[in-house]
C-alpha cells in the first residue's frame, strides 16, 4: 500500500464521498434516475481535476451499473465508436431506478477531443447511439463549445462542474493526513489547496510527493511547489464567465485568472456586444463594467483592498441574464482598442504635431489645444475663404498633411 497513488487509494466510493459541486452531483443523480430528465445522455463538462469522472464512477458503484469506458478523444471515428459503444448501450437497460438491478453504463471521457480534424463521423456515430440506447449514455469535457458538439448537446442533459472551493480540498488533505498518520502544518495544507487551483487529483498528488514517513509536513515543504497557472489561459475565463448562471459563477470563473486587469476588462468589453444581443441588458452590463473600470483605476498600484468591488463589478456584468447565453467565439488577443490604437497611430501623431504647433503659437497645453482649439480650426479650414485659411496655415506653420488631417477630421 506504500507505493499506491493516493487518488486512487482515496477515490469516492459513492457520490457522497465526492466534494464539491453539490447541485451537480444532483442533478445528475436525478438524470440516473430518470426522476427529472427524459434526455437518455448526459454531458459533464468542466475544467480538469474537479470530479467529472470520480462521481460516475462513484455513481456506478454505489446503484451497481458496470462501466463500459472509452476515450473519445483516441476513437474519433465511426467506426472506432461503434464497435466499442455500440454493443455496451444495445442490453436491455434499466427502466426504473433501483439499486437491486445491474445494468452496463457507458461512459465517453473527453468527448470534446473528438472534434478533430481527423474525426470522420464520430459525432453522427454517438449521436445514432444515443437515440438507440437502452442504458445511460455518460460523456465528459473540459470544452462544450466546439463547433462540432453543438448537436451532440441539444440531445443531452448539460451539467456544469465549478472548480473546487479552497476550503474542501483542505478538509480532504487534512483527511487523508489522519488515515496516513502524517503530522502537518495547516499552513503547508492550505498552500497546496490553494496551487491546486480548484483542482482536487493535483492537490493530492502534491500531498503525497511532499510528505515523508515520520516527517512533519511543513509550509516551508510547499516551496518547492510549482504555481499552476492552467487557469490563467484567457479563452478558458472567458467561457467560464460568460456562460455563468449567476454573479457567483462568473467569480469563480475569474479568481484563479493571472492576467493584467486592463487586459481583462478589454476582453471582456469586446465580447460583452457578442454575448448580449439585448440593447437593454448590454447597457445593464456596460454600466457595471463601467463601475469595475472606475475601482480599477482606484485600486492603481497599491489599493488593493479595492479588488473585490473591481470583480464584484466584472461578476455582476456576467450575470444580467444568464438565461440568454448562445454560444460565441471570443476575441482575445489583441483586443479591439489595441488594433484601433495601431491603426490610427499615424493620425494620432499628426494631431499631436498640431497640437503642439497650436499650443506654441497660443500659449496653451497641448490637451487645451486638441479639445478647445482643433474642433474651431477644423471649422475654420473647411470654409471656402481662402484667404483667410491660407493666413492661418502660415501662422501656424501647418504642413499639407495636416491641413488633410484636420479638415477630414471627424473623431478624436
Amino acid at each position: 500500500m506504500k507505493n499506491d497513488l493516493w487518488v486512487e487509494k482515496y477515490r469516492p466510493a459513492t457520490v457522497k464521498e465526492v466534494i464539491g459541486n453539490e447541485e451537480a452531483k444532483t442533478l445528475f443523480i436525478e438524470w440516473l434516475g430518470n426522476k427529472r430528465s427524459t434526455k437518455k445522455a448526459v454531458l459533464l463538462y468542466g475544467p480538469p481535476g474537479v470530479g467529472k469522472t470520480t462521481l460516475v464512477n462513484a455513481a456506478a458503484n454505489e446503484y451497481n451499473f458496470k462501466i463500459i469506458e472509452m476515450n473519445a478523444s483516441d476513437a474519433r471515428s465511426e467506426k472506432a465508436v461503434k464497435r466499442i459503444a455500440a454493443p455496451a448501450t444495445s442490453f436491455t437497460g434499466l427502466d426504473k431506478f433501483s439499486s437491486e438491478v445491474k445494468g452496463n453504463m457507458l461512459f465517453l471521457d473527453e468527448v470534446d477531443g473528438i472534434a478533430g480534424n481527423e474525426d470522420r463521423g464520430g459525432v453522427n456515430a454517438i449521436i445514432k447511439i444515443i437515440e438507440n440506447t437502452r442504458t445511460p449514455v455518460i460523456m465528459a469535457a473540459n470544452d462544450p463549445d466546439l463547433e462540432k458538439l453543438r448537436p451532440l448537446k441539444k440531445i443531452c442533459l448539460i451539467i456544469k462542474f465549478q472548480q473546487t472551493r479552497i476550503p474542501l480540498i483542505i478538509m480532504a488533505l487534512k483527511k487523508i493526513c489522519e488515515q496516513e498518520h502524517i503530522a502537518y502544518e495547516f499552513e503547508a495544507l492550505e498552500k497546496i489547496a490553494i496551487n491546486s487551483q480548484g483542482d482536487v487529483r493535483s492537490a493530492i498528488n502534491d500531498l503525497q510527493g511532499l510528505s515523508e514517513e515520520g516527517k512533519t509536513l511543513t509550509a516551508q515543504d510547499t516551496l518547492a511547489l510549482g504555481l499552476r497557472n492552467r487557469s490563467s489561459n484567457m479563452d478558458e475565463a472567458l467561457r467560464g464567465y460568460f456562460t455563468a448562471k449567476n454573479a457567483a459563477e462568473a467569480a469563480a470563473a475569474l479568481s484563479f485568472l493571472d492576467v493584467d486587469f486592463d487586459d481583462l476588462l478589454m476582453a471582456i468589453s469586446d465580447n460583452m456586444p457578442r454575448r448580449y444581443t439585448d440593447i437593454e441588458e448590454r447597457a445593464r452590463a456596460y454600466d457595471y463594467l463601467s463601475q469595475a473600470d472606475v475601482f480599477r483605476g482606484r485600486i492603481g498600484t497599491e489599493n488593493w483592498h479595492l479588488t473585490k468591488y473591481f470583480y464584484n463589478n466584472l461578476s455582476q456584468a456576467a450575470a444580467v441574464n444568464s438565461e440568454s447565453y448562445k454560444h460565441f467565439e471570443f476575441i482575445t488577443a489583441p483586443p479591439i482598442k489595441v488594433h484601433t490604437l495601431f491603426w490610427t497611430k499615424a493620425k494620432r501623431m499628426v494631431l499631436a504635431s498640431i497640437c503642439a504647433k497650436i499650443g506654441n503659437q497660443c500659449h496653451v497645453s497641448k490637451y487645451e489645444a486638441k479639445m478647445i482649439y482643433v474642433p474651431y480650426l477644423r471649422l475654420l479650414l473647411q470654409q471656402k475663404n481662402k484667404a483667410n485659411t491660407t493666413r492661418l496655415i502660415d501662422w501656424l506653420k501647418l504642413t499639407p498633411e495636416e491641413v488633410t488631417t484636420l479638415t477630414g477630421l471627424k473623431m478624436f
